[in-house]
């Protein structure tokens, strides 16, 4: 399977590699990262990676980064679950069967991680930058760089009252274990669209998001949403890995 990486960088991305750790928890087995330059089938599970793929791919709980203007090297995927209406919606458009199964993969982190628990919190909140946006919070305190060890993400994430993120998935994990979290849009490096998305499939077509610290801090955190885990879990692409 394919997950982002950054390039010229031994770095992870947390989001991203989080899509690795889930398939082995589920599989409970290890996987092999495929790159887009090898031949034959490959398998996004997550990630703003779609724009991406190749005719045949397997998409589950992955999304478009940005509206696809562009075009694609595709006319036709093997779409099990995207993250949100809106990645649904291109889909379509595009003339790709998809159906209405949504969810981005890290909100089933809680059901296959049950060792990972809520703390008594240590920080009243953390700061979780988009890895595009690292630079801009050299200055701030509570500052948690996804590049750090996928885990320990997790663990300072569950160790917050509050979680501030220009990270998508800063947020989506937080929500994901009852941790409240607000989007934080500083700059505009990273499109709206994803965001759009997975707030969409969770019924929260009206988020708002924070500009600073500080208003996110007198926000606090967005109300909580919903979606059907147990049909993201089902729609799981067993076949491909068997």
């Amino acid at each position: 399977m394919y997950w982002w990486t950054p390039e010229n960088s031994s770095a992870i991305n947390f989001g991203d590699y989080l899509t690795k750790i889930i398939v082995e928890r589920i599989i409970q087995r290890s996987v092999q990262f495929k790159s887009l330059a090898e031949a034959g089938s490959n398998c996004f599970a997550g990630g703003s990676i779609i724009h991406l793929a190749k005719n045949g791919f397997i998409i589950w709980g992955a999304g478009f980064r940005e509206s696809p203007l562009e075009e694609f090297r595709y006319s036709h995927l093997d779409v099990r679950a995207v993250r949100g209406p809106r990645s649904r919606e291109y889909l379509l458009k595009m003339g790709i069967d998809c159906p209405k199964v949504y969810g981005d993969p890290a909100l089933l982190l809680p059901k296959l991680f049950p060792e990972f628990k809520k703390e008594t919190p240590l920080y009243d909140y953390i700061i979780i930058p988009n890895i595009g946006e690292m630079d801009c919070f050299t200055s701030y305190k509570n500052v948690v760089l996804p590049t750090l060890p996928w885990d320990e993400v997790i663990k300072k994430i569950l160790q917050s009252r509050l979680v501030i993120s220009s990270s998508l998935h800063g947020i989506i994990v937080a929500e994901a274990f009852g941790v409240p979290a607000r989007l934080l849009k500083m700059t505009w490096r990273e499109p709206l669209l994803k965001y759009i998305d997975y707030f969409e499939s969770t019924g929260r077509a009206h988020f708002k998001y924070a500009t600073s610290v500080q208003e996110a801090l007198k926000m606090g955190g967005e109300q909580p949403g919903s979606i059907d885990s147990d049909a993201l879990l089902k729609s799981f692409p067993w076949d491909y890995f068997k």
